[in-house]
């Protein structure tokens, strides 16, 4: 799934996408392909849902024991070993026979059965996993990239506050609140899009840091001074994103340094 922002001028842009930047008719154009198969992976759900209605259909006689079954096995036994058994006196230990020897039968369908129902569950979890990852994923950078904020440091708290709920045959991503229920943007209603939660994290003194300097409580915020620095500030290299994504708090109270 491809994206594409254009600037009019090359500092309109933010500086982590600025080396990435191509010019074209004297507009500077940032263009990326996200990591989503969201299309495929649903197609692919959809495919396993449909095998697995296909398996319990055709493992449906095995949940029971079917009379009909039942009543053309014992008269063919009659027919064959009627006359032998009886005449051994057997007859009540070979009617035992059959019956356990059905209920064998029957309990290892039913066995099968159930370890195939348990295979389809766990594949539609991990397919299910996999596209709520990549549909939250893309349009969460999609607004940032947009909001001229850094994917790297706000994706990971974006993914903590989105779901992905199935509407009307559809995947859609939501954003939740602490106890998991979908966030209204308003009195109608209306839910509340990533594109806001984005908005809100910009005003936010601590996730604001991670926009661009010239938006709110961006990178040119000014640090606190009071105690002066007096040597000893821990510091974080630029490359170490997981150092960074685990520090993002002391990095924007200014307790840790980012220097390359």
């Amino acid at each position: 799934m491809p994206i594409k922002q254009v600037f009019d001028n090359e500092e309109d842009a933010p500086e982590f996408l600025r080396s990435s930047l191509l010019e074209q008719d004297g507009k500077f154009v940032f263009e990326a392909e996200l990591p989503t198969e969201t299309a495929g992976i649903k197609s692919a759900l959809q495919k396993e849902r449909d095998a697995k209605a296909a398996l319990e259909k055709s493992l449906k006689g095995f949940e029971g024991v079917d009379p009909e079954e039942a009543r053309r096995l014992k008269s063919e036994a009659e027919k064959v070993e009627a006359d032998k058994l009886k005449q051994k006196g057997d007859w009540e230990t070979r009617e035992r026979q059959l019956k356990d020897q059905l209920a064998a039968d029957l309990g290892k369908r039913e066995q099968h059965f159930q370890s195939e129902q348990e295979k389809w569950r766990q594949r539609e979890a991990r397919l299910l996993r996999a596209i709520e990852e990549n549909l939250i994923e893309a349009h969460a950078t999609t607004a940032i990239v947009a909001a001229k904020g850094s994917p790297e440091l706000l994706l990971p708290h974006v993914m903590k506050a989105v779901k992905v709920v199935e509407e009307n045959d559809r995947f859609v991503a939501r954003v939740v609140d602490g106890q998991g229920n979908p966030r209204i943007a308003d009195v109608k209603g209306t839910p509340f899009t990533i594109g806001n939660l984005i908005e809100e994290f910009r005003g936010n003194p601590i996730f604001g840091r991670a926009f661009d300097a010239s938006g709110a409580g961006g990178s040119g915020a000014s640090p606190n001074n009071n105690n002066g620095n007096k040597g000893g500030m821990k510091v974080i290299s630029p490359s170490d994103q997981e150092a960074i994504n685990s520090n993002i708090e002391a990095i924007a109270k200014g307790d840790i340094k980012v220097i390359g």
